[in-house]
């Protein structure tokens, strides 16, 4: 036991507090929004506000780009939880259509090549083409979070390990930490939005039959 507790310390000493901040507010972020809690969305964007400096400043030019991004659909994300469901009413958990999945999945194909080109020959990024396609991958699941697709999770389970060796390699012992804690909480996020998905369900069953 001594041992982790060791082990966890040297973990935290071995960040910066910009990445302390970021990381701790990350956490409490995911709880959040496995818990389906609105307030996950401002504690979101001072997450990845920090964490935009730390890469664009470790030249991880298209992983700055998607934290950009994160705070802009953070106050969309906030703002559909609470307000984008019908009648102003907050949102449900659902599925992806067919239609939307194949939009998705032609508007990812698209980005990864102009972004990674982009990334690779303009911005000579480290890691151009697993960064661009981790943060396409990401893009598109945080845009799910927000309108509170189920399938989100399962994005993020295939991106945040991703991001686990990205940021092994690049040093930050302390994100790809975060980024395997992440995973796990995108497997149980996963679980608790479809059992919320299925109680949902059966009380809309339940209004039918007594209508």
């Amino acid at each position: 036991m001594m041992d982790l507790i060791q082990f966890v310390l040297g973990f935290v000493e071995a960040m910066s507090w910009p990445e302390r901040i970021s990381i701790a507010t990350g956490l409490i972020y995911i709880v959040l929004s496995v818990r389906q809690k609105p307030l996950c969305w401002p504690i979101g964007i001072v997450s990845v506000g920090i964490w935009m400096v730390v890469v664009f400043n470790g030249r991880l030019y298209m992983d700055a780009f998607l934290q950009f991004v994160y705070v802009v659909l953070g106050f969309y994300g906030w703002w559909q939880w609470l307000r984008g469901g019908e009648d102003s009413t907050p949102l449900p958990v659902r599925t992806v259509d067919r239609k939307l999945a194949l939009r998705l999945v032609g508007i990812g194909i698209l980005a990864v090549g102009v972004f990674g080109y982009v990334s690779q020959n303009i911005l000579h990024a480290a890691f151009p083409w697993l960064d661009t396609v981790t943060t396409v991958i990401s893009l598109i699941a945080q845009y799910l979070l927000a309108r509170k697709y189920l399938e989100n999770w399962i994005l993020w389970i295939v991106a945040n390990t991703m991001y686990i060796y990205i940021y092994y390699a690049k040093g930050w012992a302390g994100y790809s930490g975060l980024m395997a804690v992440y995973t796990i909480m995108a497997v149980a996020g996963l679980y608790s939005w479809y059992k919320s998905m299925q109680a949902d369900a059966v009380v809309e069953e339940g209004k039918c039959q007594t209508a």
